[in-house]
């Protein structure tokens, strides 16, 4: 039975220890392969092979949380920010409330001394006033969903980070209740459970604000493509909802419109910035049967195009899927990450208890020691650890997939951050594919040039080969119409003959030409330095007699230069392993300044130098976008393929490219080197912060109430760190 991959909607998880249960959950679910949940995204994947949807929810809801299957990719990244919005509302009300209430139990606190008196109850009525306000503060929306989710967590056994700011506040309330009840008893800790709920709350507002803005990127992306569209029937134009658009649709775009569907242009140009699907900086003109994509812009003219994809076949559906795999998955320190978090809750529970009794068997009395195992119990929540990986691969891939750059997971994002030696394939690569006209050189009585394209370009007019593509193509930049051929007939590979204007014309190789009795000329050393530059030849005779030649290359891509100087830059080498000759492969080279060459490699060979290289230390990213280079691009340790190439190798890629830029490559490089040192800090941050805080308030030297504070800065400092990757790096 094949696997089958599932995503749910997660919700009540709190932090990195909430992930690590869940993930045991679904692991414990017979025929799960793996499950990945992400805390960000608030998802989990499950891929599987024989578990059903309601038994991957229920083992999840067994766990102490709650779950749905999720929706389509652009409708789930809708849904969140939707829900994102109201969370940041409720959390708004919530941080006013806990503020409201706090601050007249620490008032109260500060003032207690002048408030008391001497008659009977003097002393606790202020102590009183300040345990109905903390308890008001417990039940309110501020405080309940805390300490609610603190009881589910005791009940289903699932330590997490309400579990750990509930044991703090309800011991800091009741220790406070026992002192005014019980005389001489002197722990009250009012104030302190006031000042956790007051800045947790205001620590849980900024986060889910600063985890907003962290998917706002690909959300605003969902939210592209436009509700209605102009479709065009029956000699006028009608609104429509976009989804009653139907493939072959003819749909009207306007100046200064989103495309609403993807699509072929059948009528008028335009200028259309694509920026926001490939990266592009500067609109690209498309007309007459060029392909849109829904969510690009005519910024100048008018197109009507036919719809060719819709929906989740939509090229901004690909994209937001991509994303979303990519969100949904780990790296290797975010793995590490969720296995220590999964224990740490119960670590710290320990060590809070052992702060108590430390305390007392010190000496020094418990009043102190319940103050120091609270702060211990706040101060060491793990959400910074939970936030740290999943937080920064968040807002790395929305970044990258608005720079027309797609990662396929977050492991992918780790090891391109590590690549030091980049391989391009050279054809449909470093080169467009597609062979152009570079010059023509007339010979023998032939002196009108124009007369020489006309018949060149008429004879090859019903030929398919590649370069007779772009000979009649340079041909009609040259004369205004072409001729119809007649007794036309084509030799694969070799060439064509045809009568033009009752001409007998000839255009090929030299031996074709040479077979059918034309005498053509040595080379001269301007058709030697072509040929060693790597053009290809064509030659054209006419009534028998040679007429003169047309030099073809494969032009090199604009971007490839500035690519190879940025690779450069990075400190990452830079080499080319194509199946071109010798001659071409070298002029290629040569002209991008890439010293290191391999040339006729078939697919096997382009594998093995990707795989000595990895035998030599390096680490490697492959660059190409055909069958053949699929072997390479799966042993690399980065695979990066152009959307435009084949499906094997997109398939085969790790990382994929929307649009034809290379130097889309360094960039994605530079920000997954960015990504990477984020991650890092991250965690760094996380883990030192419990490192160092922990013993300071199990020492007593921080109190409850600074605890909550350190808390919520770690959390906060993590996310705020993270977003830094929403602006391009210069470096």
């Amino acid at each position: 039975m094949s696997d089958t991959s599932v995503k749910l909607r997660i919700e009540g998880m709190t932090c990195g220890a909430c992930v690590a249960r869940i993930e045991r959950a679904l692991h414990a679910v017979d025929g799960v392969r793996r499950a990945r949940v992400n805390l960000t995204t608030e998802t989990a994947t499950v891929d599987s092979a024989g578990a059903g949807v309601e038994m991957l929810i229920a083992a999840v809801r067994a766990a102490g949380y709650d779950a749905r299957r999720a929706q389509s990719a652009g409708r789930e990244l809708t849904e969140l920010e939707s829900n994102q919005a109201a969370d940041l509302q409720r959390q708004r009300q919530a941080m006013v409330q806990a503020i409201g209430l706090a601050l007249p139990i620490i008032g109260l606190e500060w003032a207690g001394a002048v408030l008391q008196s001497g008659h009977a109850g003097g002393h606790v009525w202020w102590r009183i006033l300040q345990g109905l306000l903390c308890a008001m503060l417990m039940l309110s929306p501020a405080g309940g969903p805390i300490l609610a989710g603190g009881v589910r967590a005791i009940i289903h056994r699932a330590p997490n980070m309400d579990l750990l700011i509930t044991l703090g506040v309800v011991a800091a309330f009741v220790s406070s209740a026992v002192s005014v009840v019980a005389p001489g008893v002197d722990m009250y800790h009012f104030h302190a459970a006031a000042m956790i709920l007051g800045f947790i709350n205001v620590g849980k507002y900024l986060e889910t604000r600063a985890r907003r803005e962290a998917s706002s990127a690909v959300a605003a992306l969902a939210r592209r493509t436009p509700k209605t569209a102009l479709r065009v029937r029956d000699g006028g134009v009608e609104t429509i909802p976009v989804a009653q658009v139907a493939v072959g649709d003819r749909i009207r775009v306007p100046d200064d419109t989103v495309v609403p569907v993807d699509g072929t242009v059948c009528e008028g140009s335009a200028a259309v910035d694509q920026s926001m699907m490939t990266g592009e900086s500067l609109p690209v003109t498309r007309a007459v049967g060029d392909a849109v994509l829904g969510g690009t812009v005519v910024c100048d003219g008018t197109i009507t195009i036919v719809a060719t994809s819709l929906g989740e076949s939509s090229a901004i559906a690909a994209v937001l899927r991509a994303v979303e795999d990519a969100q949904a998955g780990k790296t290797g320190m975010q793995r590490i990450a969720d296995r220590v978090a999964g224990v740490f809750v119960p670590v710290v529970v320990a060590l809070a208890v052992l702060t108590l009794f430390g305390w007392g068997l010190a000496g020094e009395g418990f009043a102190p020691g319940l103050k120091a195992m609270i702060a211990v119990l706040v101060i060491a929540c793990p959400c910074a650890m939970g936030l740290a990986t999943p937080t920064a691969v968040l807002v790395a891939t929305g970044a990258a997939a608005l720079r027309g750059i797609l990662v396929r997971d977050a492991a992918a994002l780790e090891a391109a951050g590590r690549i030091d030696f980049v391989m391009f394939d050279k054809t449909g690569t470093l080169t467009a594919g597609e062979p152009v006209v570079t010059s023509m050189v007339a010979m023998g009585e032939a002196t009108d040039l124009s007369a020489l394209w006309r018949l060149a370009g008429s004879a090859e007019q019903f030929s398919q080969h590649p370069l007779a593509r772009a000979i009649v193509a340079e041909a009609k930049c040259h004369v205004v119409t072409l001729t119809d051929p007649t007794a036309f007939r084509s030799e694969p590979g070799r060439g064509v003959s045809a009568t033009v204007d009752g001409r007998a014309v000839l255009v090929g190789g030299s031996t074709f030409l040479a077979d059918r009795g034309v005498d053509v000329p040595r080379p001269d050393d301007a058709h030697r330095a072509r040929m060693v530059e790597g053009q290809s030849t064509v030659w054209i005779a006419v009534d028998g007699e040679i007429g003169g030649w047309i030099g073809l290359a494969d032009a090199v891509r604009d971007s490839a230069a500035a690519a190879v100087r940025e690779m450069r830059r990075l400190g990452v080498e830079v080499a080319m392993v194509t199946g071109d000759a010798t001659g071409t492969a070298l002029a290629v080279a040569s002209s991008l300044e890439i010293f290191a060459v391999d040339p006729e490699a078939t697919p096997e060979d382009k594998s093995l130098f990707v795989r000595r290289k990895q035998a030599s230390g390096a680490r490697v990213a492959f660059v190409g976008d055909g069958i053949n280079d699929a072997p390479a691009l799966t042993a690399a340790d980065v695979g990066i393929a152009f959307a435009a190439g084949t499906d094997i190798a997109k398939a085969a890629a790790d990382i994929t490219l929307m649009g034809d830029d290379l130097t889309q490559v360094p960039a994605a490089i530079r920000l997954a080197r960015r990504s990477v040192r984020v991650i890092k800090q991250n965690l760094f941050w996380a883990f030192i912060y419990n490192v160092l805080a922990i013993p300071l308030a199990a020492t007593g030297r921080v109190s409850p109430g600074i605890a909550a504070a350190a808390m919520m800065v770690s959390s906060i400092t993590v996310v705020l760190n993270s977003l830094r990757l929403r602006t391009a790096p210069n470096r």
